[in-house]
């Protein structure tokens, strides 16, 4: 059963949801987020599914179940309210709300990044597509691990990274660097630049040499939450 049909007979109110992604596809229900791997990408499948259900953090989507089909493997994960950051618009939306609503919302956001790397993951692909803000709520939510790797570090090689440029540290743009935490630290870094204003942790942590930044997602996170940042 191939996995239009395998919709078709467990959640016929299933609707194609528009994805700018070439490897996955995706349907939502009222209730449900639907998303299809073909099986030749069946390892990045397996791997989002091994983060999301695994109960790391409060923040990370959960997702409810895997199931294989003969074209590839399908997850379901539970719809929750809010937009992805993935457009300028969604983005101003959020750069828009009160300053202590961000930060609380971010620290939860990296706290569940650096559980992650605390138990062994390279976040790779990290930008604020890959949040959704639930405003209703004051929630942010974190989802889409399946180019996550089981490392401390990687060694690139393409000529950039995945990711939004925006964000992205200049090792990521440097065809055999190496990318570890400390590029991770960046990434988050320029996430809170741009939604909190300047901070002496953030430049901290966008040093251009890793070398300079502090070293872990946890360091960052754990400092992050502490507070001291300038309204």
């Amino acid at each position: 059963m191939i996995a239009e049909h395998w919709l078709a007979a467990n959640l016929p109110d299933a609707r194609p949801f528009e994805k700018a992604d070439a490897v996955s596809r995706a349907w939502t229900t009222p209730a449900l987020f639907i998303k299809f791997y073909p099986y030749a990408h069946q390892e990045r499948a397996a791997v989002e599914a091994e983060i999301s259900s695994a109960g790391l953090h409060e923040a990370i989507i959960p997702s409810l179940l895997m199931t294989g089909v003969d074209d590839g493997m399908i997850l379901i994960y539970p719809r929750v309210s809010g937009e992805p950051l993935s457009t300028p618009e969604s983005r101003q939306r959020f750069y828009d709300q009160p300053h202590d609503v961000k930060h609380a919302v971010l620290a939860r956001a990296f706290d569940a990044y650096a559980t992650l790397t605390d138990a062994g993951w390279m976040l790779i692909d990290l930008y604020d597509g890959n949040q959704l803000f639930d405003a209703t709520n004051q929630l942010l939510w974190v989802f889409d691990w399946d180019l996550c790797i089981k490392a401390p570090g990687i060694t690139l090689a393409q000529e950039r990274n995945y990711g939004s440029s925006r964000l992205m540290a200049p090792e990521e743009f440097q065809k055999g660097a190496w990318l570890d935490q400390r590029t991770t630290v960046f990434n988050l870094g320029r996430l809170a630049e741009l939604a909190l204003g300047p901070d002496p942790l953030f430049t901290h942590a966008t040093q251009p040499a890793p070398e300079h930044r502090l070293p872990t997602v946890r360091a960052f996170a754990t400092a992050f939450r502490a507070g001291g940042l300038a309204p």
